[in-house]
């Protein structure tokens, strides 16, 4: 019954979301709170994805997987907020047409997630991809996101210049965006919210640098703006930055009031770790100060509670994206044993064709163009050889030049098609010895993720067509 009743919503949704245009369905999805969305939401996005789908709302459809993404990672639920990023790529939504805010999106998303994971490279290259075209948009919006990302992850490895640099920036163009002069952007209660935050950003960021009077200025302006939106983000924004803040003027009572306050904010809203890692730290911090021990004693015990689980979702993770990957080309073989199966009467007919022309015309030479010739390996070449596997399973420095000696063409095949680090040939040459990306970890101390984005980015440099296998494309070098 319970079922019938959900799949009748779904109808009558469907059908009510059929009759609006692509924008206005973008619309409805920007106007659905973050902050408190959870299953409901997701559910409510997945019926609009569908219909986007089928009106072939490319745009809509994208930024539905994007918006799930984002509750999934408020939600701490890393493994599928990657799955639905995946999703955007996976099912070819992204094409030259396609709008510059899903790119937009679909980077800061990604750069989020690495940023979570530790891999801050990563994270800073998504945001390097799209920040020049960010700016030249001129859409006030888009560039106070991108500046405030950058701020956070300059924060974060305690670069607070530049982090100051790039929070003064989006605090300029925030106010520029909720002025609205012209009427130029979509103002709804989700963006407005965001916009509002750089006040309590600037304010911790001079609280960090110990410029109390300039801190002053923007945590009384943030919870001055806190009033004028009834939004959970910016109430734990506002109130942890406040909370820093007072804590550092050493008024303990405020402290606790706001700390406590975006703490209540961050278990029953926020459960990612990031949240209740950063409240955690500074309410242990407030309560060393005071040398209250039982309060001490408890923040560490949370600390611990939480940087295990995550720990424990970070290994996980990556083992899951493996997995995925795999189940992908299951999936893709599934797909065309079909088509295999039908052209298999035309190859027959193809083949017979070939020893009929051959019985008739045998005097006529005829080359093999599928023949590959194997050359011998002589006792010596192969010594040599398995000595050169042995000093790459032990990531020996010597390695390379021994690898260049056997394979004297090797690197400079490569440098014809892009001009390659010393480390990324290396790493070619890795995969030129056809060693799995397991093995590759393994051998080099990295993780399995790292090989993956490497591989990637070499695709990108080599121009390494989409549908082509990195090591087909290696084992033809050469040739």
């Amino acid at each position: 019954m319970v079922k019938r009743l959900i799949f009748l919503l779904f109808l009558i949704s469907s059908f009510l979301y059929s009759q609006r245009t692509e924008e206005e369905l973008k619309n409805v999805l920007f106007d659905i709170d973050y902050s408190s969305a959870g299953p409901q939401e997701i559910e409510k996005i997945d019926s609009l994805i569908k219909v986007c789908k089928k009106e072939s709302y490319n745009n809509c459809a994208a930024l539905g997987y994007l918006k799930i993404a984002n509750i999934y990672d408020k939600l701490n639920d890393t493994k599928k907020s990657f799955y639905y990023i995946n999703k955007v790529e996976k099912e070819n939504l992204i094409n030259s047409s396609t709008d510059f805010e899903v790119i937009f999106y679909l980077h800061l998303q990604k750069s989020f997630l690495y940023q979570k994971l530790g891999e801050r490279v990563s994270s800073f290259k998504e945001l390097d991809e799209i920040y020049d075209d960010a700016m030249k948009t001129n859409n006030a919006y888009f560039i106070y996101l991108i500046n405030r990302q950058y701020a956070s992850k300059y924060d974060e490895v305690n670069k607070k210049d530049l982090a100051l640099k790039y929070n003064k920036t989006a605090y300029k163009y925030s106010k520029i965006y909720r002025e609205n002069k012209g009427n130029r952007y979509r103002i709804d209660k989700n963006r407005l919210s965001n916009s509002y935050k750089t006040s309590a950003y600037l304010g911790g960021i001079y609280t960090d640098l110990n410029k109390l009077d300039s801190a002053k200025i923007y945590i009384d302006e943030a919870i001055q703006n806190e009033k004028k939106i009834d939004d959970i983000g910016i109430k734990y924004i506002t109130a942890f930055y406040a909370g820093k803040y007072f804590k550092a003027i050493k008024n303990v009572s405020q402290a606790q009031h706001y700390l406590w306050i975006s703490k209540n904010i961050a278990k029953n809203y926020y459960k990612s770790e990031n949240y209740q890692i950063a409240v955690a730290d500074e309410l242990k911090a407030l309560y060393q100060s005071v040398g209250q021990k039982d309060s001490i004693g408890y923040y560490s015990n949370w600390l611990l509670d939480i940087e295990s689980s995550s720990s424990e979702q970070y290994r996980t993770l990556n083992d899951t994206v493996d997995k995925q990957n795999e189940l992908e080309v299951t999936k893709r073989k599934k797909e065309t044993k079909s088509l295999f199966f039908i052209l298999s009467v035309s190859v027959t007919i193809c083949i017979l064709f070939i020893f009929l022309f051959l019985y008739y015309y045998r005097k006529h030479k005829s080359k093999n163009l599928d023949k590959i010739d194997v050359p011998h390996q002589s006792p010596v070449q192969e010594s040599i050889f398995k000595e050169l596997i042995q000093l790459a399973k032990e990531n020996n420095p010597e390695f390379l030049t021994r690898f260049n000696e056997y394979y004297p063409r090797f690197s400079e095949e490569l440098l014809k098609v892009s001009p390659l680090k010393i480390s990324e040939i290396r790493f070619c040459a890795y995969i030129y010895l056809n060693f799995s990306t397991k093995e590759i970890a393994d051998y080099t101390f990295t993780s399995v993720r790292t090989v993956q984005t490497k591989k990637y980015n070499l695709r990108k440099k080599l121009n390494i067509p989409s549908d082509m296998d990195i090591y087909v494309w290696f084992s033809k070098l050469l040739k």
